[in-house]
């Protein structure tokens, strides 16, 4: 849409929305992976207490 806003050429309008499409999809992998090394780490200390 922002490309078709500036009147780009479907060359540049295909450049941006792959760019795009990586930059979200980077964001959303490395706030999962987070999330799940946050879980794991939480099940450890939960495993850990447990044996103690």
């Amino acid at each position: 849409m922002f490309a078709i806003a500036l009147s780009l050429s479907p060359l540049e309008t295909i450049t941006i929305a792959i760019s795009a499409s990586i930059f979200v999809i980077a964001f959303t992998w490395v706030s999962i992976k987070g999330d799940l090394r946050e879980l794991a780490n939480e099940l450890i200390d939960d495993r850990s207490k447990e044996d103690n």
